[in-house]
């Protein structure tokens, strides 16, 4: 009888051990499995926000790009702004020089000049910005612990005239500027760069003051034709047919014959459709130059001239009209320092007193009811077929105007192979 109870009692004990042993197993395996559990849903969270990073600094690029090319005056909140003393946002940002070299705009950080930068943060209502005209940007963080990406953005200095360099820094939580690194938490933070290129609004200078494809004829009207630079030809005017004109009045190099500024009958410039003498001169077909990001089309009818003005007063450079444009003075469009490139589709209809700084593109020229000194287009005009009218115009090709058409104006575009991921 004793030796059963002990058994029992022997088989009782091994019982709870190999039950306890088994719970302590289960216990492990629990805690190895929560454990790996949490490692992931920590490694999940990382990749998360990383991802979200990067996207935040890819978004920045775009956005850096779409305001380049945005004529539209911007305030310090970045949106935009109906001050005439608010520039645009390539105005606030970059300096652009006649050689086409393109510098950040910097402010005085305590006597060291520091580059402007631009910040946006997305929180529950949305994204704004921060664009100030000096200092850094300065953005409300949203409250809590949701997570709030953003991103920053810095020009720099590109490695030769017609680019810059933009470095786009996002983060998943920021307040003005996002950090380069991410020592925050969870935070994360990523940096990407590219190097934007300026498209320019006009590849090449033209010839003359004065290209037409098809004939020029002034009849009995003064036309005046300009052009003193030896150094790029000294034609005045340049045309595929005949160049007609009682009382033409030009100006040619210092030392210069006055048959040598006009050059008529030229087979080579009739033989060009219209596409390809706008290519010769623009760099690209014209359906491409019109939809590029910079250029703004301005609707209007009967009169253009008001609608123009204001178009050039927002800031817009790259004009273009859908069909044929009808200008009446008295108007003034572009200046020496900004001139501007003006692109109808159709004929060309100018009257009266109309002052222009820039290049003029259309099918046809004509310009009437307006006596010298009272109209004048000081830069080059280019026309697919013909030019003429009883208006006395001073027509003035301007090397200094059409360089800077060149080198400051235009769309600016992604460079391929320039990206970069730190």
């Amino acid at each position: 009888m004793r030796t059963s109870v002990s058994r029992q009692a022997q088989r009782g004990v091994a019982s709870l051990l190999v039950t306890t042993v088994f719970c302590f197993a289960m216990v492990l395996a629990i805690a190895y499995s929560s454990r790996n559990v949490a490692v992931e849903t920590r490694v999940s969270a990382q990749q998360y926000r990383t991802a979200q990073a990067f996207e935040a600094a890819e978004a920045g690029l775009e956005w850096a790009i779409a305001r380049l090319n945005d004529t539209d005056r911007i305030g310090a909140d970045c949106l935009p702004s109906a001050s005439a003393g608010d520039p645009a946002f390539r105005e606030r940002s970059l300096r652009i020089g006649a050689s086409g070299k393109i510098a950040p705009t910097t402010w005085d950080d305590a006597g060291t000049p520091v580059p402007l930068q631009a910040a946006c943060v997305r929180g529950a209502t949305g994204w704004t910005c921060s664009c100030p005209g000096g200092g850094e940007p300065v953005l409300a963080i949203p409250a809590g612990r949701a997570v709030a990406p953003g991103f920053s953005v810095a020009f720099a200095a590109g490695p030769r005239p017609g680019l810059i360099r933009v470095v786009a820094t996002g983060c998943t939580r920021t307040q003005g500027l996002c950090p380069a690194t991410a020592d925050a938490g969870h935070e994360a933070s990523s940096r990407l760069e590219a190097i934007f290129a300026l498209l320019p609004s006009l590849r090449a200078s033209p010839v003359a003051a004065l290209t037409a494809r098809g004939a020029v004829d002034a009849g009995a009207a003064a036309l005046g034709a300009h052009h003193r630079d030896a150094a790029s030809g000294g034609v005045a005017v340049h045309a595929g047919g005949r160049i007609a004109g009682a009382a033409l009045r030009l100006t040619g190099p210092a030392g210069a014959t006055l048959g040598g500024a006009i050059a008529p009958n030229d087979p080579a410039l009739a033989a060009l459709d219209g596409d390809r003498l706008f290519q010769r001169h623009f760099g690209m077909a014209k359906a491409a130059w019109l939809a590029q990001p910079a250029a703004t089309r301005v609707i209007c009818s009967l009169d253009c001239a008001a609608a123009l003005a204001s178009t050039v007063a927002g800031g817009g450079r790259l004009l273009t009209v859908e069909g044929d444009l009808d200008l009446a003075g008295p108007a003034t469009l572009g200046s020496p320092a900004l001139p501007i490139a003006l692109v109808a589709t159709g004929a060309i209809r100018i009257r009266g007193a109309v002052t222009l700084h820039g290049v003029v593109h259309g099918a046809s020229l004509e310009w009437n009811d307006a006596a010298a000194p009272g109209a004048l287009l000081r830069g080059a005009a280019i026309v697919d077929g013909d030019y003429g009218g009883n208006a006395a115009p001073d027509l003035v090709h301007d090397a200094a105007v059409l360089n800077l058409l060149k080198n400051s104006a235009g769309s600016f575009v992604r460079v391929n192979g320039s990206w970069k991921d730190f």
